[in-house]
């Protein structure tokens, strides 16, 4: 065969076996081989762990929110308010005019807390966290306001949100609150008394009398004037 026929049926399409495809853009030889190699090990590592580190999102998210069924919250929580102690008739709100709902919390020292046993006496109850800009901003406002009036009865009820015990023993020493503080660990109570109403958030503070009734709230950093305003309406 002379050089002519042999060129002839070299371009008749036929692949020899030594050729190798190469990629038009990186010039790189593409060899299906190679992808299966990367392919295969990329699926049977990072897939899994991305389904893991899903799985252990999902189940962390559900124990800090006490929606999982085998946190133990020991009795703690929001808890039923005594019909006795419910004198308008409807069920338990933080809207006015409503009975507050009742919880029992732990406070700080190890001893527990039940909202419903300070009935007789004006409360203000505060719902803050240490890490929280707004909180700290009030808080000694708060602090001085309890100093005046505890004479007259007046109690504030510090709740803290989902913090462990040193965190907030060390907000309490830096500004001097002498009031109950209870660690609202799972979130359930603050979901009850609808903290932060739409916007959902902290500070939120409840005003309420010694029957237990709210009378009035206010979402977001009070000012002097505005904690004074509102301690009134529930001295009176």
């Amino acid at each position: 065969m002379d050089d002519d026929a042999r060129n002839r049926a070299g371009q008749g399409g036929v692949k020899q076996p030594d050729e190798v495809p190469i990629d038009e853009v990186s010039g790189v030889e593409e060899r299906p081989q190679n992808r299966r190699e990367w392919r295969g090990p990329l699926r049977s590592l990072v897939l899994p762990l991305l389904i893991v580190a899903t799985i252990v999102g999902v189940l962390v998210y559900i124990e800090r929110r006490g929606g999982g069924g085998g946190v133990d919250t020991g009795g703690l929580g929001t808890v039923a308010l005594p019909a006795a102690l419910n004198t308008t008739g409807k069920s338990p709100s933080t809207e006015i005019g409503r009975a507050a709902p009742d919880f029992l919390l732990r406070q700080v020292d190890g001893t527990t807390l039940r909202f419903s046993d300070l009935r007789g006496k004006p409360v203000l109850v505060n719902f803050w966290a240490s890490w929280c800009a707004p909180c700290r901003q009030e808080m000694p406002e708060i602090v001085k306001t309890y100093n005046a009036h505890a004479a007259q009865g007046l109690v504030v009820v510090g709740v803290d949100l989902q913090e462990n015990t040193d965190a907030v023993r060390s907000f309490a020493r830096e500004f001097g609150m002498k009031f109950p503080i209870v660690i609202d660990q799972t979130g359930g109570v603050a979901d009850a008394w609808r903290i932060g109403g739409p916007v959902q958030g902290i500070p939120s503070s409840y005003f309420i009398d010694k029957d237990g009734i709210v009378r009035a709230r206010y979402f977001g950093p009070m000012t002097a004037q505005i904690i004074a305003d509102n301690v009134k309406k529930i001295l009176q």
